[in-house]
């Protein structure tokens, strides 16, 4: 690549063609000015910076909330009565159904002998879960995004919204046991 007919822009000349590229900045610097994701989004002054700060500090402190409410919703399923369900499950293996053809053929059929661990699924609860991880991932990326732009100012912001979120939502446990025997 012949770098003398380069500028700040990296506007390239030669042969005929033109190519635009955009330089990216890959060490961590300390500016007011950044361009923030999408086009749109570019900071130029301290208000500007202070707000986008603020913007990606709450979007990790969501960030942590959402990963707290999908363990929340995890927990709060897990709470079936799993005798019940293996014993529906033994009725309809005995009577032939071909639904219930999970057990082995041979031996045991006693779920704690064989390992069978049997769940219904409810599926607008699993349709919640899907969503809530689809967003959960759609956020990581975006944080993960807005971390590469080595803005010091939105690298400390989004570190400090995942420190806060995480003091905020991880202090409780979920201990099903009292309502799930």
């Amino acid at each position: 690549m012949n770098t003398d007919n380069m500028n700040h822009d990296m506007k390239m000349e030669g042969g005929g063609n033109e190519m635009d590229m955009m330089m990216m900045q890959m060490t961590f610097y300390v500016s007011t000015k950044v361009t923030c994701l999408f086009d749109f989004w570019d900071v130029k002054t301290a208000a500007g910076m202070a707000g986008t700060c603020a913007c990606w500090f709450v979007l990790a402190i969501l960030y942590q909330g959402l990963k707290f409410t999908r363990g929340y919703v995890q927990k709060s399923c897990e709470c079936s009565e799993p005798s019940s369900l293996i014993a529906k499950v033994l009725a309809e293996r005995r009577s032939g159904s071909p639904q219930y053809n999970t057990l082995p053929e041979g031996g045991n059929t006693h779920p704690e002998e064989t390992g069978l661990r049997v769940r219904t699924v409810n599926w607008k609860l699993h349709l919640t879960q899907t969503a809530l991880q689809m967003i959960q991932t759609a956020m990581s990326y975006f944080l993960m995004l807005v971390v590469m732009t080595y803005n010091v100012w939105i690298c400390l912001a989004v570190l400090f919204g995942d420190a806060v979120g995480y003091l905020i939502f991880h202090r409780y446990t979920f201990d099903n046991s009292d309502h799930c025997n």
